[in-house]
Order: structure tokens, then sequence, then C-alpha cells
């Protein structure tokens, strides 16, 4: 009918015209024509089934994408509803459940470049929440464990885990959530997580801390393996057999009957942890990676000793024989832009620890390109600038103070800490006249900074701190002309037991300042070497 009436319209327009202005005939007919033949074009396009449908096959936009890297055993997936086999390289998106069987395992990369791996008899859905301008990607954890390794979040984006009783916030953290017969656990190995039990205020769980809750309450536990595969695997068998033998369920077992078992279980970990350590940390030699890469992969390569484990993003390898590592990389947001860091994971099957942590900065392929170019035409003008010999001075700068008091509860046995340091006075090509950096302990190595390490003159390394115990650390520069630098940082960790009936924080009996509860454990002689 709308078409009928564009029709009349131009006829009666076209008579008008002929009329009114012969001269123009030739110029208003051949304008008539052509708008009419447009108009038949579009007529008939509308009444195309086939461009009816066009839009129907427009890829859906999901605000939560993820692809499957990695299915041991039977895993399943549910949507709208069906439920069938999940299988490697399928994609998953929100509105979506996934079920794992026991000694069953998916990986899953999510299109940022963050990783989950699902672990065991587990069942997870995935959502997302938009409110305003903030997305909430929701994990929600009905039963099982899932261990994340999250990028960090642009300012508007977060990753939020639940469980039925306990909620926590990541945006940059890997660590793992569990939840087992009533048992909620939260547990980080790096960064920090905001996590709120039974609806209360959020409080951190940070890196080498571990949450456990259930009806009897909340704690906090300062663990060597936090965050660790090997942790999360341990504590669903100690819960369920200390709960087995008590006739009760894990959601009711006594926490601090919990917490003995697992300081327990840890001290044999960090035992086991320390000799790999000793062992293998200064077999790992990672190959320096660009600071800005413009395409989302990257490929990681380095060196570690043959038949030891390496574990990124939750993918594991087996060292072979040539001693190589090599892996690449990939998610699927090609605009997710801004740092992007992978966690190396360094083990043996029975224990694991952070041997490296490779950082980058993701942009665009032109602008990559173009800072790239910026620090080679840097590291040119430093190059020919060196025409004159410079008399270097270097120096060893540790951050904070070269003796660092930390005041500890009495429940933190195990306590984390980093090392950082620099070597100022060089840069740029100044660095080559680093040889090695050494870092003892007590005397011995406990790491060694060499070969594509020595790139940069900014250095961390993690440590474990026993509570009132002096740590002695050195670091010594050695320098290819064959002098040295060397300097040293002591820690102390201190806590009063005095001052807390039972030995717990929430029992504290005089408010002693942490400045008078030093004093105390130094005058009774309670702080002591390693």
């Amino acid at each position: 009918m709308i078409l009928n009436f564009i029709y009349e319209i131009l006829i009666t327009r076209l008579k008008n015209m002929v009329s009114s202005f012969r001269t123009d005939f030739l110029q208003a007919g051949l304008f008539g024509v052509a708008l009419v033949f447009a108009l038949s074009l579009i007529a008939c396009d509308k009444d195309d089934p086939s461009k009816k449908n066009a839009n129907k096959d427009l890829p859906l936009k999901h605000e939560f994408s993820a692809v499957v890297l990695d299915v041991t055993g039977d895993a399943r997936i549910k949507v709208d509803g069906e439920a069938s086999n999940l299988s490697l390289g399928q994609n998953i998106y929100e509105k979506t459940q996934l079920t794992s069987g026991v000694a069953s395992s998916v990986v899953l990369s999510v299109a940022d470049g963050s990783a989950l791996k699902i672990d065991g008899k587990s069942d997870v859905q995935f959502d997302v929440a938009i409110e305003s301008l903030k997305r909430s990607l929701s994990v929600s954890l009905l039963h099982g464990r899932l261990l994340f390794d999250v990028q960090k979040q642009a300012v508007k984006d977060e990753f939020v885990f639940r469980t039925e009783k306990v909620s926590a916030i990541a945006r940059g953290a890997a660590g793992f959530i569990e939840y087992t017969d009533g048992l909620n656990v939260s547990s980080l190995k790096e960064g920090s997580v905001d996590v709120s039990v039974n609806g209360d205020s959020l409080q951190p769980v940070k890196n080498g801390q571990t949450m456990i809750s259930n009806v009897n309450g909340v704690k906090t536990l300062s663990l060597a393996s936090s965050g660790t595969l090997i942790l999360a695997r341990a504590i669903d068998s100690i819960a369920t057999e200390a709960a087995s033998e008590l006739g009760i369920r894990a959601s009711k077992l006594n926490l601090d009957k919990l917490e003995t078992l697992l300081l327990a279980f840890d001290e044999s970990f960090n035992k086991k942890a320390d000799s790999l350590i000793k062992k293998t940390q200064v077999e790992f030699k990672p190959k320096v990676l660009n600071e800005y890469i413009g395409k989302p992969s990257v490929t990681l390569e380095a060196l570690y000793v043959p038949g030891g484990l390496i574990s990124v993003q939750g993918l594991v390898d087996t060292i072979s024989e040539s001693g190589l590592y090599k892996r690449t990389i990939e998610w699927e947001d090609s605009t997710a832009f801004g740092p992007k860091r992978f966690i190396v994971n360094c083990g043996n099957g029975e224990v694991e620890y952070i041997c490296h942590t490779w950082n980058m900065n993701f942009v665009s392929a032109k602008m990559a390109e173009v800072l790239t170019k910026a620090d080679e035409r840097k590291a040119n003008v430093v190059k020919d600038s060196a025409q004159q010999p410079k008399i270097l001075k270097p120096t060893i700068v540790i951050e904070g103070s070269g003796r660092e008091r930390i005041h500890v509860l009495p429940e933190e046995r195990d306590i984390p800490a980093t090392l950082r340091f620099s070597v100022a006075g060089l840069m740029g090509a100044d660095l080559k006249q680093i040889k090695k950096i050494v870092v003892k302990r007590k005397g011995v190595v406990i790491k060694t900074f060499s070969g594509d390490e020595l790139t940069t003159n900014s250095f961390k390394l993690p440590l474990r701190l026993k509570q009132n115990r002096v740590a002695h650390i050195e670091i010594s520069v050695y320098f290819v002309n064959g002098k040295r630098i060397k300097v040293r940082k002591v820690y102390e960790t201190y806590c009063y037991f005095e001052n807390y009936e039972g030995g717990k924080k929430s029992n504290r009996i005089n408010d002693m300042t942490a400045e008078e509860e030093y004093k105390n454990v130094v005058s009774k002689h309670l702080l002591k070497d390693e």
C-alpha cells in the first residue's frame, strides 16, 4: 500500500513537470525513471527471503567467551538444558554449565587471556551481570574446586567467583576456590581477592594466604602451599577424612582442628619445596620477551631440568631431555589491551613453586611496532653516545630498609615476603657489564640471576619467613671486569605469644603495640637466627 502511494506521487509529479516544464521533459523523465527503478529494487529486496534471514547468520556478541584447551577424563557441558560430552576446542559462553568427574579436569582459555581449571568432581556455571558500565563475569562453583589465573581486568570489569556462601572478586590474581560438603576455601598464590562470607563485608585474601569457612566461622591461614593445585587436592581429602572420623560433615568441622591438620601438611610441603627450589631454581632460564606485543598470542620459552614439570595457566608440560620448555598461549579478544602476565610454576608432582613470571603489554599491532622501534632507537643512542669510557659506580638498592621488622599474629607460622632490589647507576647497554647476581640465605645460594634475566636492573625474589626468626640475605653482583659489590638484608619476624591467650589473635590480653611486642620478644631472647 505504501509503495503504491509513493508510485502515485511520482506519477503526479512527472505529469506536472511535463505540463509546466516541457523543455526539461527529458531530464525530468530520466530522473523519474531512475527513482522508480530504485524503488522497485528496494521492494524486491524487501521481499527476498534470503535477505530477511541474513541477520540471523551474524555471530552473536557474547559477554563471556572461553575455549576448551584441555580435557582429561569425563567432562560434560549443558546449554539450555541439553547436555553433551565436552570436546577440545569447544567454545563456552554465558548461561553454560560444565561438569567434570572424579580424576578429571578441564582447562579453559578466557577471551582476555585469563585461564580457569576445573579439577576433580566439580560443577561450574558461567554467567554475566551488567550494571551501568560495570561488567561482572560470574563463575559459580556448585561443588568441587576451581583454579584461576585472572589477568588484570579493565576498570569496568571483574571476575566474581561464587559458592553458596562465599563470593570472591578478582582483578589480576591466581589461586583457587573450593566448596566441598559445606566447607569453603579461598586460596591465593599471587595477587589478592576481596572475599565476602555469608554476605558480610569484604575482606582481602592476599598471596600466600588461605581462607577457610563453614558454619563454625572463618579462619585465614598463611601457608606456603597457598593457591597450589597440591593444596587444593589435599584439603578435600584432609577435611573429608577428619569429618568422617567424627561422624560429621565438613560443614561442621571444627576450624581449629582443620587448621592444625593443614599446618602439618604445609610444614611437610614447605620442606619439600625448599629442597626442590635449592636444586632447580637456578636451572630455570627464561627467554626474554618483547615488552610490547601486537597480537593476542605469545610464545614462552625457557630451559629447565629434564623430567621436571612446568605449569602455566593450568597446562602442565614435562620437560624433555633437551631441557627446553616451549608453549604458545593464545587468547580470543584482539582488543583486550593492557598488561599481561604469565606465571610459571615449577614442580615435581609433590610440590610446586613460582619460578618465574613473564610480564608484557598487549597493544595494537601498529602501536607495538612503534614502541619497539622507539626502544631500539633509544638503545642505539645509548650505544652511539658511549664513545668516551664512562666510570661506572653501580650500587645495590634494596626496597625498604636493610633491616625489616615484620609483626605477625600467633597463627602466622609461615610468612610470605618478596625481596625487591635494583642495581642503580646502570642503564641500557651498561647492564651488559653485569655477569651474574647471586642471592644467598644463611650462606646458601637460593637464586642466581644470569643471561636473559639481566636485561633489566630491577629484580624480585619470593621468600618464606618463619615466625620469631631472623633471616639473613646477601645479594652479590658480579661484573665482567672481575669486580663485585654486595649488600645484606635482614628480616625479623616477631610475635609475643604471652600477649595472646591460647595463641589466638582474637584473644589479645593486653593492648600492646607492635613495638612493645618486639621489645618483649627481644628481651626474652625469643628472636633467634634461622
